[in-house]
């Protein structure tokens, strides 16, 4: 009987052991996709880890990686960008991107703009794909546009807000109400905040400081909104 029950007790402790190890193989499959050795890393290299594209267009391919959706922008078969956007089961330290002298980035599916804003100066261009007259085709985004020093590699962030929810469209509101009254309505239909860095851009830093974070793409070379 002492052996059946030894042979039961060791039975329990290798199911553990091993379903312990699966979930650090899960956990670290998707930290291992967002590292900043992967950016520039050969496809076939990432691709290793993420197994095969979902979907591929001209630039982009979208891979999925333990049930997050990630965006890869692909320059002369190599890793130029990733994607994704942000909740509890899919979010990266972006502290191993960016060293801010300041202190430390919170996880990014609780970030604000204003608490990037903190860390990195507050030197990002906020662009939209749409601010008014937007149509019922997606839902408008508001970006904020962040490229680091010659120290920080010349790092490329962009960060989202879908514009949903009564506080996002209160901030776009207030940035784009104050756009209209100094340049007039088609000024903003034409995006043409879009086109350089403007006195719009503190108001926008004001507006949405208390706003989190949905999505965010970071790399080099990452494609902005237009101006017209």
């Amino acid at each position: 009987m002492r052996k059946i029950f030894t042979i039961l007790a060791l039975a329990v402790i290798v199911a553990s052991a091993s379903c312990t190890s699966s979930k650090e193989e899960k956990g670290g499959r998707l930290a291992r996709v967002f590292d900043p050795k992967m950016l520039s890393a050969d496809l076939r290299h990432f691709e290793q880890v993420t197994g095969p594209a979902k979907i591929t267009n001209a630039r982009t391919k979208i891979y999925s990686v333990e049930g997050s959706e990630i965006w890869v922008t692909v320059a002369n078969g190599s890793v130029s960008a990733f994607r994704a956007n942000l909740s509890p089961q899919c979010s990266f330290d972006l502290n191993k991107f960016i060293r801010a002298s300041s202190g430390k980035f919170p996880p990014l599916h609780t970030m604000t703009f204003g608490q990037f804003d903190a860390l990195t100066g507050g030197e990002g261009q906020f662009m939209a794909d749409c601010l008014t007259s937007c149509g019922n085709a997606a839902d408008p985004v508001v970006y904020e546009c962040w490229i680091g020093t010659r120290a920080a590699g010349c790092l490329e962030v962009m960060l989202e807000a879908v514009q949903v929810g009564e506080d996002v469209l209160a901030a776009a509101g207030i940035w784009r109400d104050t756009m209209e009254k100094g340049e007039g309505e088609n000024w903003v239909i034409d995006t043409k905040f879009n086109c350089n860095r403007s006195k719009y851009d503190a108001i926008a830093h004001s507006a949405f400081k208390n706003i989190r974070v949905t999505g965010i793409t970071i790399g080099y070379n990452i494609d902005r909104p237009h101006c017209y």
